[in-house]
């Protein structure tokens, strides 16, 4: 007997709902069609923000005349032979989704000794041909970081990027887009030639109506999620990709399980209770991967929204609340944490002063903020460093302020008991003065 139960839409992988990006993949449009964009592009992206979704999501928001071959190295081993040899098994695999004609490459022999110079020379060149000069053929490279390990370690040849930027270069129907983690964006460098500096465009959280059309349009002919339900799932997760995808596969299964039809703000609450301890491990990782600055300045965001969620949250509010601690930071360096908290999408700066993005950051700071240490305070100048130095100045002047004040005293008591003596008499007689006379 047949299943014919619906599937959860949302939990179908690389064919699950995709919102947004469009600014993205226009980005990705350009660098293959315009031919004065050399090398690859990059996809920069936080943890959670949908890299992989992305680079799936490709031959929907492309036509037919894109093919895109996704291979990722993110568990990337073996040799580098084995690396030239799993592309071109990835291509041929695309290419027979695709429904193509695979004579030419049934006729070729497989690599006998340089596996990179058989793929450039015998493999692609019949692949070119084979989907014909007016397609674009898009090798789409997930964790790039991997490939970058491999070369580090002289498992692959070191001048692989070279390789490949020339490839990009001198094929006009190849070409590459790759991912990359912000956990992994100080290697951006190592990534030149390749992946030019300009060269990257940057995934970040939904925007509202984004997070709305993913939770509300797959399913639109059966369930509804009224304009409260969306604003709160927004809310609650603050547009982070993978949030909201577990937040549209709980809807579904209770949809499943319950024949529930629509949806209000209410059980968007409901449900924020229920999953809530499936991603408190994410959000821990998120306040690990923060500097000791940037955990004090949002753990004193926290508190002052918590204290009067009315009152807007500004760099002077945050200023005084830190001053009340043992380690105060100075404008500079509150500044500084909030333009990196902004820049990971944890807070957002708006005029209506600086709010946590998700409530579910914010409930895992109240409960947890304060519960586990901090990171290591950095040494030397600037941020948390000024606040250790500045504490022990302030220790240092107390003590001499102490010291001068105990002198003072002792002054002030020793003049007092000198000016109480009698007045001095002489006690050795003075010397008889001696006048000599001349004789004559």
């Amino acid at each position: 007997m047949f299943d014919t139960a619906p599937k959860n839409i949302y939990t179908e992988g690389a064919s699950a709902p995709f919102a947004g990006r469009g600014s993205a993949f226009a980005r990705v449009r350009r660098q293959i069609i315009d031919a004065s964009q050399q090398g690859a592009l990059l996809v920069l992206g936080r943890r959670r923000s949908g890299k992989t979704a992305f680079l799936r999501a490709f031959d929907g928001a492309f036509d037919e005349s894109f093919v895109g071959v996704y291979v990722t190295t993110q568990s990337l081993t073996g040799t580098e032979q084995d690396w030239w040899v799993g592309l071109a098994q990835s291509i041929t695999e695309r290419l027979i989704d695709r429904a193509f004609t695979l004579t030419r490459l049934q006729e070729l022999q497989p690599p006998e000794d340089d596996a990179r110079d058989w793929f450039t020379r015998v493999f692609l060149p019949p692949v070119l041909a084979l989907i014909r000069p007016h397609r674009q053929l898009v090798l789409l490279v997930d964790d790039v970081d991997g490939l970058l390990d491999q070369i580090a370690q002289k498992d692959f040849r070191s001048d692989t990027l070279t390789y490949l930027r020339a490839m990009t270069d001198q094929l006009p129907q190849f070409h590459i887009v790759a991912t990359l983690g912000l956990t992994h964006e100080a290697r951006l460098s190592e990534l030149y030639p390749l992946v030019l500096p300009t060269h990257t465009v940057r995934l970040t959280s939904l925007a509202p109506q984004e997070t709305a059309w993913l939770l509300r349009e797959p399913v639109r002919d059966l369930y509804t999620l009224d304009d409260a339900a969306l604003r709160d799932a927004h809310t609650l997760t603050g547009g982070e990709p993978a949030f909201v995808q577990i937040v549209g596969q709980t809807l579904f299964r209770r949809y499943l399980s319950d024949d529930q039809t629509s949806f209000t703000g209410d059980d968007i609450k409901r449900v924020g209770q229920t999953l809530y301890r499936y991603i408190e491990g994410d959000l821990r990782q998120t306040w690990l991967m923060l500097t000791y600055n940037e955990q004090r300045v949002l753990r004193g965001i926290s508190q002052l929204i918590y204290a009067d969620p009315l009152r807007p949250v500004d760099l002077d509010a945050i200023a005084a609340w830190l001053a009340d601690s043992d380690d105060p930071l100075d404008s500079t360096a509150i500044s500084a944490a909030l333009r990196s908290l902004e820049y990971r999408e944890i807070v957002s700066l708006i005029p209506q002063g600086i709010q946590i993005q998700s409530e579910w950051m914010q409930r895992y700071l109240l409960e947890n903020a304060f519960n586990v240490p901090l990171a290591t305070p950095p040494t030397g100048s600037g941020g948390a460093g000024i606040g250790v130095l500045s504490r022990r100045n302030r220790g240092l002047r107390i003590v001499l302020l102490l010291v001068l004040v105990a002198a003072l005293v002792a002054g002030i008591l020793l003049l007092s008991a000198l000016s109480s003596l009698p007045a001095e008499r002489e006690i050795i007689p003075a010397e008889p003065t001696v006048t000599l006379f001349g004789s004559g």
